[in-house]
């Protein structure tokens, strides 16, 4: 008997494109670039927002679930 499970066989972990953008191997501190504009228009507090990286500035920033641009630089690539 195999001490796999067999709901297990054949999948894969497909990874969503940009979901995690690691930031490179420097040894810089991590800059907190703020809330996003659409968190700031409808006021959303900062512990219902969600964290974004932004590889640009090297920082973190909180915006509302669908917001993707950083306050900072504009980059909507992670």
């Amino acid at each position: 008997m195999s001490s796999e499970d067999p709901k297990d066989q054949g999948t894969t972990v497909l990874r969503f494109p940009q979901s995690r953008v690691l930031p490179s191997g420097h040894a810089e501190p991590t800059r907190y670039l703020g809330p996003g504009a659409m968190a700031n228009v409808i006021g959303a507090p900062e512990h219902q927002t969600t964290g974004q990286w932004c590889s640009r500035c090297r920082g973190d920033w909180y915006g509302h679930l669908l917001e993707v641009t950083c306050p900072e630089c504009g980059n909507r690539h992670g």
